[in-house]
């Protein structure tokens, strides 16, 4: 019932713009073409509330989304090794344009999940650091995954989270002689996150994948052992289920594949990015057959006026 006002206000308007004269033309060249009958006298008003009725659907289609607030949470992690011990530094920034509430960090790294405490408002351009400290005795030298989750709400106390990953050196550097590739991903409910791992060493590995996934994702395996052959090439498909996503939300995720090399432990990181489709409405849906429509009645208004003038002349 509230849209019947400016519907109405808005077909006066368009009628104004577009006269009754080539509303009239349309009709004489549909009734010319036998579409309408001949004899009967046509209310060439009507046909202009039709026609603009018709454009209103038109833009209808493309202006029927809302306006919402964004929540966007970035993170950037320094990482210092330092008595056998491992200390990270979270920073967090709210750089969306609405508040974050109850914003919590996680940092998962050497098999230890660390929590820090409990901001209740973060808010927008706002910056807040976690600080985490673990120790690393008996562990490998090499180079180890570190994945940071941030746990936040908006006001409507619907949670979210943010994801981030990285790598650290602990001893010796050991840099990865695998080459990784994760492939994007656009789903709804399902979908399988692909990835490629090439070998190029002489050597065959035994791998460790490992998927770091926002808690509005899962998957039924985060973890997949298999292994490489020398100068060889896998794709390795993760499955992803959406568990509380929205609709048009974007998710960096991060796949870790780790190997030991005599005594040393190396990691490779490759980064993707998982979005969730959009629902369009009806309008948007079938937004090419108005478009196909209003083509059609265009081009046979064109053509009833160029013969018009071709035969005046």
């Amino acid at each position: 019932m509230g849209c019947q006002p400016a519907l109405a206000r808005f077909q006066k308007i368009f009628e104004n713009i577009i006269a009754d004269r080539p509303v009239r033309s349309i009709c004489l060249f549909l009734k010319r073409a036998k579409v309408l009958p001949r004899r009967r006298r046509l209310n060439y008003k009507s046909f202009s509330i039709v026609f603009s009725s018709m454009f209103f659907i038109l833009v209808l289609a493309y202006n029927s989304t809302a306006i919402a607030g964004i929540l966007t949470i970035s993170t950037q992690t320094t990482v210092r090794v330092q008595d056998g011990r491992l200390f990270i530094a979270a920073k967090v920034q709210n750089t969306g344009n609405v508040p974050a509430y109850d914003v919590q960090a996680c940092v998962v790294a050497v098999g230890r999940r660390l929590r820090g405490p409990v901001k209740p408002l973060l808010g927008v351009n706002e910056t807040d650091t976690f600080h985490f400290e673990t120790s690393l005795s008996g562990t490998k030298k090499g180079r180890y995954p570190l994945t940071v989750i941030v746990d936040f709400h908006d006001a409507n106390d619907y949670p979210f989270s943010a994801v981030s990953g990285t790598t650290f050196q602990y001893g010796e550097n050991a840099n990865s002689d695998l080459l990784c590739l994760a492939h994007d991903l656009i789903m709804d409910k399902k979908g399988g996150l692909r990835c490629e791992i090439k070998n190029p060493g002489f050597g065959s590995k035994n791998i460790r994948a490992t998927l770091a996934l926002p808690k509005e994702l899962s998957t039924p395996q985060p973890q997949i052992d298999f292994r490489i052959p020398s100068r060889g090439e896998i794709n390795q498909v993760f499955q992803i289920n959406n568990f509380s996503a929205l609709p048009g939300a974007i998710y960096p995720v991060f796949c870790y594949f780790e190997y030991n090399s005599g005594n040393m432990h190396h990691t490779a990181v490759a980064r993707s990015v998982v979005k969730i489709r959009k629902k369009e409405n009806w309008f948007r849906r079938t937004r090419r057959f108005w478009i196909a429509v209003a083509a059609v009645l265009g081009l046979s208004l064109f053509l009833y006026q160029f013969k018009r003038k071709f035969v005046s002349v």
